[in-house]
């Protein structure tokens, strides 16, 4: 490329909860092409040049319905953009990144793997570019979020127990939080209009049935007036 070249993407930093393992995923694409031909990164779409998107947003869907993605997101929102004449060796570049929750368990295809989330954002697991910075601050913004909003119940799907709640604020988090903070917190979302009891009940720890409750404002974070840190 000419030293005038510059390159701007959209990255997404898909995040899964495997209940398996316990922990936070993240969605990595093995690259097909150079730079880095064959290692793991963050899936990504180029938005200057000769692409059709009117706006970031467009590039997000265009990415999300690729093959780098494929499957529909229950979250996402733009986090930062990083840029300098180092991060790619090709040219100057830069990067508006997103964290993307996906809720729902879905098929991979042969260059798609999840990875603990830990493991990359703190480099265990090294990825090109500065991708693991960018996951870093994912994972910050996320836990963050977390603190003050209904978050982290994007990674339940529609329908969940009080206990399933409580897992994932304390997996989120990475920390244990109390069982009656959290039944607080989804009293308060079923006053505000975000969650019904089902009447329903599933097998829960131990084989034992469990009430469930479900989504109403499909897609929509609540913002609570206290946080988990106070």
């Amino acid at each position: 490329m000419p030293l005038s070249a510059y390159l701007h993407t959209v990255d997404l930093c898909v995040l899964s909860y495997c209940r398996a393992s316990g922990e936070l995923k993240l969605l990595l694409n093995r690259r097909d092409a150079e730079p880095f031909a064959g290692h793991w990164a963050l899936p990504g779409v180029v938005v200057n040049g000769g692409v059709q998107d009117l706006s970031l947003k467009d590039a997000v869907e265009r990415l999300r319905a690729s093959d780098k993605v494929g499957f529909e997101l229950a979250w996402s929102e733009q986090v930062g953009t990083v840029g300098d004449a180092f991060r790619d060796p090709r040219c100057w570049s830069s990067s508006t990144y997103y964290l993307a929750i996906v809720a729902d368990e879905v098929a991979l295809a042969e260059h798609q793997a999840w990875f603990a989330l830990d493991a990359v954002a703190d480099g265990s697991i090294k990825l090109p570019f500065d991708h693991n910075l960018i996951v870093a601050a994912v994972q910050e913004r996320l836990l963050s979020k977390s603190l003050y909003s209904s978050l982290p119940l994007m990674f339940l799907g529609g329908e969940f127990s009080a206990p399933q709640a409580t897992t994932i604020f304390s997996v989120v988090l990475a920390r244990p939080v109390l069982k009656t903070s959290v039944r607080q917190r989804l009293l308060k979302l079923a006053e505000a209009g975000y969650l019904r009891e089902t009447g329903r009940k599933k097998p829960g720890e131990g084989g034992r049935p469990q009430a469930t409750v479900e989504v109403l404002k499909v897609g929509e974070v609540y913002f609570f007036d206290r946080s988990f840190a106070e």
